[in-house]
């Protein structure tokens, strides 16, 4: 008889351990995800802070500006070096929707951050001339599907009337009150 209570209560304090168990995993899990994504996320901002710095410098900045005021003008060399640029943003992008296909990430985050990114990007009469030699060949995938719309939807004058709204007028050319 004690042998049978004493059995019961071994199950029972396996199967509250089962319990437990399961419960400290799904939290593990869950944790880990978490962590997941903040470690996706620094690498998406660091790969946006790289093509930012780099297209700063003279070379690539001198190509970007002329792909916007001159698109005409641009040399090969200068067409392949915005070309890097631009593929550099759509391989962030395709990142973000293999975040979305593991579950890291929603497809309203990944829409909102295009929304946000593609202007600066593909804002002018160059880069949507780029997109539409590129878009098929995203044919079948979220890029053309969901990133397709938004690219198409910025106003290819965008970066130009971008610039030209940064220029401050000169000290001297400021209305006194």
């Amino acid at each position: 008889m004690n042998f049978d209570k004493l059995n019961k209560w071994l199950t029972l304090g396996a199967n509250i351990g089962v319990v437990l168990g399961l419960i400290i995993l799904i939290v593990e899990v869950r944790q880990n995800a978490a962590i997941s994504r903040a470690a996706l996320e620094i690498d998406k901002n660091n790969l946006m802070v790289d093509i930012e710095l780099r297209l700063a410098t003279s070379t690539a900045s001198s190509a970007w500006i002329k792909s916007i005021r001159a698109p005409e003008t641009l040399t090969d060399e200068e067409r392949i070096v915005i070309d890097a640029y631009l593929a550099a943003i759509l391989l962030q992008w395709d990142n973000l929707f293999q975040m979305e296909y593991a579950d890291l990430t929603t497809r309203k985050r990944v829409e909102e951050h295009i929304s946000n990114v593609a202007p600066f990007f593909f804002g002018s009469r160059h880069a949507q001339n780029w997109w539409r030699l590129q878009g098929p060949g995203w044919e079948g995938t979220p890029m053309l599907e969901a990133a397709g719309p938004i690219i198409e939807a910025v106003d290819p004058d965008f970066l130009a009337t971008y610039l030209d709204d940064m220029l401050l007028p000169a000290p001297d050319e400021v209305a006194a009150p």
